[in-house]
């Protein structure tokens, strides 16, 4: 599928799940939104106005460009807070996000427990790459930034950048033995970059 829209690129009322398939959405408010989002497979690649993927009340109608910010959380009549319910659970696939707003936004759970996930997120300081209410390589602003939960199993790195990085700035991460494991050019300006691997290893220096 490829997908233009003024408002949700894929929206369910309640779950979202795929399983498989390329999923191109190049251009939305907010690229995926449903109660619950699982992604098991499939190459995805998502830009957005506001949150890449969403998982909030699927019915809220946060994604309705004609409402404003009425009624969305954070907005007039909406509060920021948990939904009852609420996840994102990432299984598998290769997902690539690059979001105005929170790139992978949860007012429940977030959980990831395989795949890659690409996140290039805003570059302003009220939203996050990642922002989650309850109990991945990631580049975007600094000023919301949010990291794993002190439960995850698999380990992080966080780093926080002194000068805001202008688009295209390589970043690499090596070993001790300097081999590259990991590098990336974000296609956005950035102060922050999040890595979280299954090949991050305590003890270890990188």
């Amino acid at each position: 599928f490829t997908i233009a829209t003024g408002d949700d690129g894929i929206h369910a009322d309640n779950q979202v799940v795929i399983d498989d398939g390329t999923i191109t959405i190049i251009e939305s408010y907010e690229g995926i939104e449903g109660l619950t989002i699982d992604i098991n497979g499939g190459v995805i690649d998502v830009t957005s106005e506001d949150d890449g993927l969403n998982a909030a009340g699927g019915n809220d109608g946060s994604g309705n460009l004609e409402s404003g910010m009425e009624g969305r959380p954070g907005g007039p009549g909406g509060t920021f807070g948990s939904t009852e319910g609420a996840y994102i659970k990432i299984t598998g696939g290769e997902i690539k996000v690059s979001a105005s707003g929170d790139g992978i936004d949860s007012n429940g759970d977030f959980y990831m427990e395989g795949g890659t996930v690409i996140v290039e997120g805003p570059t302003d300081n009220g939203n996050g790459t990642l922002d989650y209410d309850g109990t991945f390589m990631g580049t975007g602003s600094s000023g919301m930034l949010q990291s794993f939960s002190s439960d995850s199993t698999q380990n992080v790195i966080v780093v926080y950048f002194a000068d805001t990085k202008t688009a295209g700035t390589e970043w690499t991460l090596t070993s001790g033995d300097e081999t590259v494991m990991l590098s990336g050019n974000p296609d956005k300006e950035y102060s922050s970059l999040i890595i979280s691997s299954p090949e991050l290893k305590d003890g270890e220096t990188y």
